[in-house]
């Protein structure tokens, strides 16, 4: 089946309206153990002044520390990536694992998680998810 050029354009707003309009941002939380997902409703971005930094207590371990990550969306039929790693922290300087639940992520998408990112390999086609969970941890409670 052969498309035109708006055609195609259609399709790819489409995509984005749906993956845009069913797909929650991702909220998180600042708990190692706390999972966080994106099951509620999109919101607008909220543009907040971040906290400031406190260094840890010598000897204790600060949790994980989740800045409002965005939405993700993909352009239908173009590969790329959106990493995640950038908003999460923490104080102590741990080097942070992200792990996600067992959701099942629309064809195409995937979540690398030794990159901390999501992966689209272009092909997949219109579809969205919802009840992702995403968990940082500093390996250390």
């Amino acid at each position: 089946m052969t498309h035109t050029a708006p055609a195609r354009d259609a399709e790819r707003r489409a995509f984005l309206r749906l993956l845009a309009a069913t797909t929650a941002a991702l909220a998180m939380g600042g708990c190692t153990k706390q999972p966080v997902g994106l099951d509620q409703a999109p919101t607008p971005p909220v543009v907040t002044t971040p906290p400031p930094i406190i260094p840890p207590t010598p000897g204790v371990n600060a949790p994980p520390v989740w800045q409002v990550v965005p939405t993700i969306t993909f352009a239908q039929g173009v590969a790329s990536s959106i990493g995640i790693g950038g908003y999460v922290s923490d104080a102590n300087g741990d080097s942070l694992t992200i792990a996600m639940n067992a959701a099942v992520l629309p064809a195409g998408v995937t979540y690398d998680a030794p990159n901390k990112r999501f992966v689209y390999d272009g092909v997949g086609a219109i579809a969205s998810t919802s009840g992702v969970v995403l968990i940082a941890n500093d390996g250390k409670g």
